[in-house]
């Protein structure tokens, strides 16, 4: 039987562009392409924020332990985020606008969110009957492959104690990303922790790739990213049996917010009639 609290699916689904419309007072627009993103470890799902723009549909899929889901213990596994965020967007309000199945649905996720995104893909296609436009997974090694060894971030992974908590205040600097505000502040980043630590610890036990989806692949990474390498991503080729491209922003770890309009125009042109090219 689930732990998971009777609303969690409906939580785990935040409409990022309607949050924006109601600060902003915009009216809403039909969207060009829908996009469906998966955070980080220790992020969420307000770190795509970024991606809003009018005519773009982001929605953000929020992880436990974190925003409105803050005192929800850790999910147990991936394919349990990934399980839950299908049944959102299954049950989802925009599912039945007259028009939105023709908007093409985009299923984004970057570092551990990339894994998410590959089974929360699967899932839509193969269980839910929702058709996915695009797969795009960014900056994350592939379940299988060999990863990159970084001792700051196995350090910071054990039991938690001052040691442990300054080895992975490290790593996040040098990934780039977290506010100094936050790694300079023992409280701030005492409230950070346990999610990022649970996240990482999910992220590195999984070890599968999902059943294949018939949607293009869209691998992204950042070029001077240290944390992955080209083979790793790579090595996401068998989560699809369509086209696959591959692109390269300037950054590290964090490239997306950086490089938002060339990320838009590389989904919707994959997304788009005839695929990649």
């Amino acid at each position: 039987m689930s732990t998971r609290p009777a609303g969690a699916p409906a939580r785990c689904l935040v409409d990022l562009s309607a949050q924006d419309r109601l600060r902003s007072g915009a009216p809403a627009r039909a969207p060009r392409l829908r996009v469906l993103c998966c955070p980080p470890s220790g992020a969420a799902a307000g770190y795509w924020r970024f991606l809003v723009r009018e005519d773009v549909h982001v929605l953000g899929v929020q992880y436990p332990g974190r925003e409105n889901r803050f005192r929800e213990p850790a999910a147990p596994s991936v394919a349990a985020l990934a399980a839950e965020a299908a049944e959102a967007v299954t049950a989802a309000a925009w599912s039945s606008v007259p028009g939105s199945p023709d908007v093409p649905l985009v299923v984004l996720g970057h570092s551990m969110g990339a894994s998410v995104a590959a089974e929360l893909a699967s899932l839509l296609e193969h269980r839910e009957g929702v058709p996915v436009a695009l797969l795009a997974l960014s900056a994350k090694t592939a379940p299988g492959a060999v990863d990159v060894e970084d001792e700051d971030l196995r350090a910071g992974l054990a039991a938690p104690d001052p040691a442990a908590d300054e080895a992975l205040a490290r790593w996040l600097r040098r990934l780039g990303g977290t506010p100094e505000a936050v790694l300079e502040n023992p409280e701030l980043l005492a409230l950070q922790l346990p999610a990022l630590r649970a996240d990482l610890r999910l992220s590195m036990a999984h070890d599968r790739l999902p059943a294949p989806v018939g949607a293009p692949l869209l691998l992204l990474r950042g070029t001077e990213d240290e944390t992955v390498d080209a083979a790793g991503m790579d090595a996401w080729r068998p989560v699809s049996t369509g086209p696959v491209q591959r692109r390269e922003y300037p950054g590290g770890h964090h490239p997306l917010a950086g490089n938002r309009d060339r990320l838009l125009a590389d989904l919707a042109a994959c997304a788009g009639p005839g695929g990649p090219r």
